[in-house]
């Protein structure tokens, strides 16, 4: 059984107990005899003993199981549920969900199809994935164009306020000049924000003062 078990699937448990020496909480997987770790570094909410959860199998090494509730996987199995609906309908495609350590929150890109507006479409069901998730998320647009999309993944601070993007493909690396009254928002809280829409895009992004540069 723990052979079939794939990483990235969602899967129901009941937490059975914590475990302090191993900072994890012990999961029965539903349905089955199957017992998992959630490490609590990858939980996105507390959790007590008896609680049901959903969690995506994120290891499985020589019959161990770990889980995670913040893994890419997850947002995006989660978000799958919740705008199921939009998908059906081709509206929307889920192309990457992150988040970064000790940021709280996650950005998910989402593209739009037959000129949709993916974001407005997509936030009137967004309250859905607080069943699964305290994390906030941030609904970014995807982009084609690399510096539109650099733009649109360092919401929620605002776009208005980017001077200018220099791209180079090279070095994979986009500059962002912003407004300096603006600054912190684009950075975040010991850097997550940037951080996590670098790794949206798997790239470097350097935010700099405009006052201070060319741009």
């Amino acid at each position: 059984m723990v052979l079939s078990l794939k990483v990235g699937y969602l899967v129901p448990g009941v937490v059975v107990k914590s475990m302090p020496d191993h900072d994890a909480h012990l999961i029965l997987i539903s349905g089955t005899e199957l017992l998992a770790f959630l490490p609590k570094r990858y939980a996105n909410r507390p959790h007590k003993a008896g609680q049901n959860l959903v969690a995506c199998v994120f290891v499985v090494e020589k019959g161990k199981i770990i889980l995670s509730q913040r893994s890419h996987h997850y947002y995006i199995r989660v978000a799958e549920r919740a705008f199921s609906v939009l998908i059906e309908e081709e509206k929307i495609r889920i192309k990457r969900a992150v988040s970064v350590q000790g940021a709280g929150f996650a950005k998910m890109a989402l593209e739009g199809l037959n000129d949709t507006d993916p974001v407005r479409e997509c936030l009137p069901y967004l309250p859905v994935m607080k069943a699964y998730t305290d994390d906030t998320i941030t609904l970014v647009r995807y982009s084609r164009d690399i510096k539109e999309y650099v733009r649109n993944a360092l919401a929620p601070a605002p776009s208005d306020k980017i001077r200018k993007v220099i791209f180079s493909s090279t070095l994979r690396e986009a500059v962002v000049g912003v407004d300096p009254a603006y600054y912190g928002l684009f950075v975040g809280k010991g850097g997550t924000n940037v951080a996590t829409a670098a790794k949206l895009l798997d790239i470097t992004i350097l935010i700099r003062k405009a006052e201070d540069t060319n741009l």
